[in-house]
């Protein structure tokens, strides 16, 4: 389950689990408790009526007992009252009370009640149920054993009974409700500073803050500050990284260029071996400072390019080179994804360029999400490749066409950034009839339209 794989989950699943036992427990042992103390009072009520009939007894000169007064209790002589008595001696009723009218009870055979050898479980002259205590007694003046019966109407027991269980009921369901709101409120109480430190995470990961800001409870803040210090130090690896590549790439760029002037001053014929060996180690200059700008460009959080923006922002710099192009763009401006800007624009940039540079007319951007990723795909109207064209494309220094100014390293060098943010460059057929590039970056959470 889906629930359970979740810290909120599994701490509302013990708490369910924990309050079903709990209660089930608790209401079964109360409302055994209840029951036994209802059942005791019944039996000890009807064990006193019938030591009350025991003490009005008096053996006659029949050698007969007979009741001297009558029991204090009225509903005795009234008939069909539901308290019944009646005397026996072996199968011969010997006297009965005036509410039994002209009927007997049946007292033998009986269905046993409450686990006591003298209660038992019967019906009454209208077929009502009845709780009956059977006692062989000796009476003085006789050495005959009779046996002495009393009944009284169980309704009201089972009434009770009921009556009682739904009254635990109701008060058990009420803690249940009360102890689930209790430990809803500890859980998301409890819970609350890792809510909060992943929205945190979320606004560290869409760049609107460079690290953790809020204080969190002791068992948390050493992690928060160990990361802090994790996302600086990458940081600083970053920058430094980037200074150093921009100075290597400025360092170059003056003898390079001293070197091609001079070239000027030599023969014709000695020029052109000298100008291949330059561009070949410009070529090498640009690939190396490129994959050294790429180095852990992924790795530090806090990066995110709004796409629609950017994408924009490019055509129109290449519409002015390429007028008569029309562009198609299907992409939401709410869309962003977690790439460095620079890198963004270096990667689209150059594919971009490529559409606009071989397109007939007609170009077309579009976009689809797809779990965690934003996959941009840039289609042409122009000639296209072959398969195995778009293999050797994404080569290092290959160019399909030397006719067309350029170093060959431009998809090389998208291939390289899409990788290092985990992402991916697929070539392929356009339905446009040119070239489609789909590249596949990580996304982040949307940004504001």
């Amino acid at each position: 389950m889906r629930l359970v794989r979740t810290l909120r989950g599994r701490l509302v699943a013990i708490a369910l689990i924990w309050c079903g036992l709990f209660l089930s427990a608790t209401g079964f042992s109360l409302q055994t408790m209840m029951r036994n103390y209802w059942q005791e009072a019944e039996a000890d009520s009807l064990r006193l009526q019938l030591y009350d009939l025991l003490a009005r007894l008096e053996v006659q000169h029949s050698g007969l007992p007979a009741v001297t007064e009558p029991m204090a209790d009225p509903r005795y002589r009234q008939p069909y009252s539901g308290y019944y008595w009646q005397l026996e001696l072996g199968e011969q009723i010997v006297s009965r009370s005036r509410s039994l009218w002209d009927t007997n009870l049946k007292s033998h055979g009986l269905k046993s009640a409450f686990g006591d050898p003298d209660l038992f479980l019967g019906r009454g002259p209208n077929q009502e149920p009845l709780l009956i205590m059977t006692r062989n007694v000796l009476l003085p003046g006789s050495d005959r054993v009779f046996t002495l019966v009393m009944a009284k109407d169980s309704t009201a027991l089972t009434e009770t009974l009921r009556k009682t269980r739904i009254g635990l009921f109701l008060g058990l369901g009420f803690a249940a409700a009360g102890l689930l709101l209790g430990f809803t409120f500890q859980i998301v109480y409890g819970l609350r500073p890792l809510h909060l430190l992943r929205r945190e995470l979320v606004r560290v990961h869409q760049g609107h803050q460079e690290g953790f800001r809020l204080r969190y409870p002791l068992e948390i803040q050493p992690l928060v500050e160990d990361i802090n210090r994790l996302l600086h130090h990458y940081g600083e690896l970053l920058q430094r990284a980037r200074a150093h590549t921009g100075n290597l790439a400025h360092a170059l760029k003056t003898p390079l260029s001293i070197m091609r002037n001079q070239l000027t001053q030599l023969p014709p014929e000695e020029q052109g071996p000298m100008l291949e060996q330059l561009d070949k180690i410009q070529r090498h200059i640009d690939y190396h400072l490129g994959k050294a700008r790429v180095t852990g460009a992924a790795k530090v959080l806090g990066v995110s390019t709004p796409v629609r923006a950017r994408v924009e922002y490019i055509c129109r710099a290449f519409s002015r080179l390429y007028p008569g192009r029309e562009l198609d763009l299907q992409v939401p401006a709410t869309l962003a994804v977690g790439v460095e800007e620079q890198d963004f624009d270096e990667m689209v940039g150059n594919l971009l360029e490529n559409a606009y540079k071989w397109s007939a007319g007609r170009l077309r951007v579009s976009s689809a999400e797809l779990g965690g990723w934003i996959s941009l795909r840039i289609e042409d109207d122009g000639p296209g490749m072959t398969e195995d064209q778009i293999a050797r494309a994404v080569l290092r220094g290959v160019r399909l066409d030397e006719k067309v100014p350029g170093s060959g390293l431009g998809l090389n060098i998208v291939s390289d950034l899409a990788e290092a943010y985990r992402g991916s460059l697929i070539m392929g057929r356009a339905e446009l009839g040119g070239l489609a590039a789909s590249l596949s970056l990580p996304k982040v959470a949307r940004v504001d339209g």
